[in-house]
């Protein structure tokens, strides 16, 4: 996979889960929402304790995709990450999940994931809840390629939508996913393909394996800064977008600040100046990410000859 070569840095904020439970509690988001737009930040991420293993253990006392909720209704144009690991959740309710949001936002949500979800209890820490298997970075890998096959299944333009029009759909479009492989998946996802077709897709990798196989299949590879001295290199060399948790973090092409405490204020960094025009409709071209390749052709209908 070839690196793009960057005009300007990305900034992302990871909002801490306390401070999340705290803000909604206390009818703050748009506060909060305020508060992202005076760091100048491209986009957020939300339960990133999941991933993180320098983060706080999570207490998965709010869900990452109800946070999402609530701020995208209250932002315009920052983009949202939700957090989302298949060693707890099946690729299906991921996909479908992650759509609806992307609906909701306009195309402004992001997928962060990882091998491990360190919110799942003890006797699920080595295990899987949809497979045999516990964790590893081969059933993220299929997981992502299965959401973005599910995300296909449904084209978003066969919804006809037209006063007095008899058909809803022309659902003889409509196809099956049939993905198989670490997990099986007839499909089609019941959610219609989202704004981006294919949602940006950033992985927070902790170790070698995990590394390299978040380079060959997910948009953005994440690191701890504590890891950039030993696999930065690597990364570099391999991933499409290479962010750091780290807002001093060097050759790198974005970085996180974490936020725990709304009434702190903020100095990770100046706020960004804009190229005129930066900002975008969906968080793909915030990040300049490729247009996604086109779905295949010739997948099995699932309503073979249908007109309704």
């Amino acid at each position: 996979m070839s690196v793009i070569q960057r005009s300007r840095t990305f900034h992302g904020l990871a909002l801490g889960e306390r401070l999340l439970v705290d803000t909604i509690r206390r009818d703050r988001i748009d506060e909060l929402a305020a508060f992202i737009t005076r760091t100048g930040a491209d986009f957020v991420l939300l339960g990133v304790e999941r991933v993180s293993r320098t983060a706080p253990r999570p207490t998965a006392a709010l869900s990452p995709s109800v946070s999402a909720a609530a701020l995208i209704a209250a932002t315009d144009d920052i983009g949202v990450f939700v957090t989302a690991v298949p060693h707890l959740d099946h690729p299906y309710n991921l996909a479908r999940r992650l759509a609806s949001l992307d609906h909701t936002s306009r195309g402004r949500v992001g997928w962060l994931t990882g091998v491990e979800d360190r919110s799942a209890p003890g006797n699920l820490a080595s295990a899987g809840v949809w497979i045999d298997a516990g964790p590893s970075p081969a059933a993220t890998t299929d997981a992502i390629h299965a959401s973005r096959t599910l995300w296909e299944s449904w084209p978003a333009d066969t919804i006809r939508g037209r006063p007095h029009d008899v058909r809803f759909a022309d659902s003889d479009r409509i196809v099956y996913a049939d993905h198989h492989g670490v997990f099986d998946i007839a499909g089609p996802l019941n959610v219609p393909t989202p704004p981006q077709q294919k949602i940006p897709v950033a992985w927070w990798a902790q170790d070698g394996d995990d590394i390299v196989s978040a380079a060959e299949v997910s948009d953005i590879v994440v690191l701890d800064g504590s890891q950039v001295d030993r696999h930065g290199q690597a990364v570099r060399e391999r991933a499409l977008l290479f962010v750091v948790d780290d807002p001093g973090a060097t050759e790198v092409d974005g970085h996180i600040a974490t936020v725990t405490d709304l009434d702190a204020g903020f100095a990770a960094w100046p706020r960004p100046t804009r190229p005129r025009g930066y900002r975008q409709r969906s968080l793909r071209a915030t990040l300049r990410l490729p247009d996604p390749a086109p779905a295949p052709a010739h997948r099995r209908p699932v309503y073979p000859g249908a007109q309704n």
